[in-house]
């Protein structure tokens, strides 16, 4: 009795095992400590004025603007031409964030990246999605229980030449890359 035993419990104790690995988490990379640390400090002071000054290309000027939806940073040329923002933005619950989230990538698993485009992140610690129609990049964290995301805007300009249209959007992914950088996402 005891040798037919045996193996069912092997069979038992394996199948465990095998549930057990398939029930834990996949890690993200997200660290709440480094998430909150971007989201508690004005995007105007994610990096030095000679960083940013490196990252937009030209001498600029920032203003700052906090209301109860976000807190934004807005980035003008020394000719006040706009040259992007970067937003903290709070919707109603963690819920709605992941819905705006879903929805995009569901988006662009449909469509493929004709729209939307997903932009890789270093740590996976994020999801980063472009919206290529109006340069506006959205990096939502890769936690479903956020209320918050950040957002990049590269203010588009309709009469602009195809390289000016171009040299926005590198700008903005640049931002981005060395936000994931700084804060280690």
């Amino acid at each position: 009795m005891l040798k037919q035993a045996l193996p069912l419990f092997a069979l038992c104790l394996g199948l465990h095992t095998t549930l057990a690995q398939a029930e834990e988490p996949v890690s993200s990379g997200f660290t709440w400590d480094k998430w909150a640390q971007a989201l508690n400090d004005s995007p105007c002071n994610w990096f030095d004025k000679p960083r940013w000054q490196q990252l937009l290309t030209t001498e600029y000027n920032a203003s700052k603007t906090t209301s109860r939806e976000a807190t934004s940073c807005k980035f003008v040329s020394s000719d006040q031409t706009l040259l992007m923002t970067a937003s903290i933005r709070s919707l109603a619950d963690a819920t709605a964030v992941n819905a705006e989230r879903d929805g995009m990538l569901s988006q662009i698993s449909q469509y493929g990246s004709g729209r939307f485009e997903q932009i890789p992140s270093g740590n996976n610690a994020v999801t980063a999605i472009l919206r290529k129609d109006k340069l506006q990049l959205f990096v939502f964290a890769n936690d479903n229980n956020e209320a918050a995301f950040i957002l990049l805007s590269g203010h588009p300009v309709r009469n602009e030449t195809p390289e000016q249209k171009a040299l926005r959007k590198a700008r903005l992914i640049k931002v981005a890359q060395a936000m994931f950088d700084q804060f280690q996402f």
